[in-house]
């Protein structure tokens, strides 16, 4: 029988459970008092607001999700979201959540006491590496929580739905039977089993399992799998440190000894004293007996050492000293002790054992001899040596490599331990590594350096990087040798210079043959040509055009013969100048006059910027003219779009005049800022030129203002145009 409105109206407003009617965007239309709890922060009415705005950041997502699944084939879904409250901290309800009529109804329940119960145990779960599980006898099937998949290493998609997935063929009847003994005997067991994890890593786990009894049957095996590993081996290691203290003592041939202080007697162990020759019916042996087998030149020095270390307040104790074996002579030992003390602070009493370092003195020995010859060869070899253990360590070096690096870096390598990257220049430092990783592995590496000496003068090494090789065949060490090839690199630059310097003379040669052959034949042909035409025409006004062409075919000729010719008279010019004062702006206003016409047949815009305080210079106003007049006149050539600006400043400079020459031409490529100035060079040569000319222009230009004792600066970009600055000296 369904409720009444009056009774459903009751109901909502008595029950524990919090009640919400939604739209799918998660705005809230209606909701029972029950809810006011999870609003306090919210003084306003609730009715409207989104319930995204109440719930935690973490949970968003999830609702967002939630709804979008909801459908009419898919109509009720469940979902678990908190609240933060003012005095509860986090509310957590569990919700039902039902899709009718395009509305969301919600119905929760508060799971906040379980929700915090099940973090807890998630927490602890991390902290104890504990996972859980249960087991269902009747259908045999078993319920692995996260926590186990951890310690099994498993992706949590991974079924685990028995226990044969979980242990290793060899343990999983051990695993059997422990659950069957559960459920027949009906109480608590625990065991504790190897695992293999699904990467190959082996682990040690402690099994707990309950039986859970209804009507005196197992109906369910709750229980927890911790990893037990490191505990494991730690007992294991336990259990075999007794032995490994006997087998050590007998490996490195030790001796255990008890000296009793007042008495002046020492116990030994019988292996020791058979090594000895001791009488072996003896206990204790008189101290008197022992100190007879030292040797006679270590007696007092022992005796010494002994007295002082008594005298300190520590408790350890350490001696060195030569005694005789029965049958082998003297042999080196060294002596540990720990020290027992009365209240005065006396000794009364010291349980140690003696040591046989014999075969150690004589490596040391054998090593010091072999170290120094060692030494010799380094400092008598290459240029350079330096030994470095697999950490780049530096083990052993040269005399000259030392003293480098103390002037360097003010290290001394033979007393400070130091890597060798850490005392090389910095162009050497990512060579040097790749290098050595690779003699690492076993391989000998050449590399060429340089480096800048002391004194400023460079330095060309060959390093190589020799791998050396322990028993095992393993690199332990790498011996990296620097041989002194500054003379035949040298050597190789002056060849290779000398070949580009040929190829660029071979080159120059056949410019300026292309060049002058073009420049002087073409005019020529043009003279030849229309002189031709004039003794055949006879048309007054054709006649006077072919005069005016042959007169630029003449002009033509005799530019390029005056620009070789003036190339060829630098040394005259020098020694005949005409320094004069004159004004700059109009010097140059007289070149921008004369060049006007050839911009305009171009249709080029074509500006003078005069500076108003008129600077005076002292220079030859033929010279200076001449060198503007190129560099004007290559500005207008090569612009075809655009225009030209000449513009003279002083830029508030107090030495200098500042002439720039701007044009929107062709631009030159910044490789060849430096060619553009050799004689007879264009950008473009030979046949594949676009311009026609010489290519000695610049080249005056340059040398002309330089005997001026000026300079010409060039920034340009291709396709963009080229500015030119010419900096004159003013008259001071």
């Amino acid at each position: 029988m369904p409720f009444t409105l009056e009774e459903f109206k009751i109901l909502s407003e008595k029950t524990l459970l919090f009640l919400f009617i939604l739209k799918k965007d998660g705005t809230i239309i209606s909701c029972n008092s029950r809810c006011n709890i999870l609003f306090p922060f919210c003084k306003n009415e609730i009715k409207g607001k989104y319930i995204t705005d109440f719930i935690l950041d973490e949970n968003v997502e999830v609702f967002k999700r939630l709804v979008f699944c909801l459908s009419n084939e898919n109509h009720i879904k469940s979902e678990s979201f908190s609240f933060p409250v003012a005095k509860e901290g986090i509310i957590s309800l569990k919700f039902d959540f039902t899709l009718y009529n395009n509305l969301i109804y919600a119905t929760g329940i508060d799971t906040t006491e379980e929700h915090k119960e099940h973090k807890s145990l998630l927490t602890i779960s991390k902290l104890t590496k504990t996972g859980a599980w249960h087991f269902n006898p009747k259908n045999n099937e078993i319920y692995w929580s996260k926590g186990c998949y951890k310690i099994k290493e498993s992706d949590t998609d991974t079924a685990l739905t028995n226990n044969t997935n979980f242990y290793p063929k060899e343990s999983r009847t051990r695993v059997e039977n422990y659950l069957k003994k559960i459920i027949d005997e009906k109480k608590a067991h625990e065991c504790t089993e190897k695992i293999i994890t699904d990467k190959g890593n082996e682990k040690w786990v402690k099994i707990i399992g309950k039986p859970v009894l209804y009507k005196n049957e197992v109906i369910q095996v709750y229980g927890t799998i911790t990893d037990i590993t490191d505990r494991h081996n730690y007992i294991q290691k336990l259990k075999y440190s007794e032995e490994t203290k006997h087998l050590a003592l007998k490996g490195i041939q030790s001796g255990l000894f008890d000296y009793h202080v007042k008495k002046n007697e020492v116990f030994y162990s019988s292996d020791f004293k058979k090594m000895l020759g001791l009488p072996l019916d003896q206990d204790f042996v008189p101290e008197k007996e022992f100190i007879k087998m030292i040797h006679p030149d270590d007696q007092e020095k022992m005796l010494k050492r002994r007295l002082d270390n008594f005298k300190e307040k520590g408790n350890y104790y350490y001696n060195y000293y030569r005694v005789k074996h029965l049958n082998d002579g003297y042999r080196h030992y060294e002596v540990y002790g720990f020290k027992r003390k009365n209240s005065k602070g006396e000794v009364t009493r010291m349980i140690g054992n003696l040591i046989d370092v014999n075969q150690k003195k004589k490596n040391e020995k054998t090593i010091s001899q072999n170290k120094n010859r060692l030494q010799a060869m380094v400092n008598n070899g290459f240029a350079y040596m330096v030994l470095l253990d697999t950490k780049g360590r530096i083990l052993m070096t040269d005399e000259k490599s030392i003293e480098i690096i103390k002037q360097d870096f003010n290290v001394d390598p033979t007393k400070v331990a130091c890597r060798f990257i850490d005392v090389t220049p910095l162009n050497f430092k990512n060579s040097f590594a790749h290098e050595f990783n690779e003699a690492l592995k076993g391989n000998i590496v050449k590399k060429e350096i340089e480096r800048i000496t002391h004194k400023g003068d460079l330095q060309w090494l060959e390093a190589k990087y020799t791998p050396i090789f322990n028993q095992n065949k393993k690199t332990n060490s790498v011996l990296v040798s620097f041989h002194d090839i500054t003379e035949q690199k040298l050597a190789e630059i002056a060849i290779k210079e000398s070949r580009i310097k040929e190829q660029e003379l071979n080159n120059l040669k056949t410019n300026i043959l292309s060049n002058f052959s073009h420049e002087i034949r073409t005019p020529l042909n043009g003279i030849m040509t229309i002189s031709k035409l004039l003794l055949e025409e006879e048309k007054t006004e054709d006649r006077k055009k072919l005069i005016e062409y042959l007169e630029e075919s003449k002009e033509r000729l005799l530019d390029t013969i005056n620009s070789l010719s003036n190339f060829s008279e630098i040394e005259a010019i020098k020694s005949n100048l005409n320094i004069q004062e004159y004004d700059i702006n109009y010097t140059v206003e007289t070149s921008y006059r004369e060049h006007k016409h050839m911009a305009q047949a171009k249709d080029l815009t074509y500006e003078l910027e005069l500076d108003p305080t008129s600077p005076q210079v002292k220079i030859d106003q033929t010279l200076f003219k001449s060198a503007l007049n190129n560099i004007i006149h290559n500005a207008i050539k090569y612009t075809n779009k655009g225009g030209i600006i000449i513009k003279i400043k002083t830029k508030k400079s107090k030495n200098n005049v500042y002439i720039s020459v701007t044009d929107t031409g062709i631009g030159v490529d910044k490789d060849n800022f430096k060619k553009i100035f050799d004689p007879f060079v264009q950008e473009s040569i030979g046949l594949s030129r676009k311009y026609e000319g010489t290519g000695i222009g610049l080249s005056l230009s340059k040398r002309y203002i330089e005997i001026l004792d000026g300079q010409i600066k060039i920034k340009s970009k291709i396709g963009k145009g080229t500015k030119f600055n010419i900096i004159i000296p003013k008259c001071l």
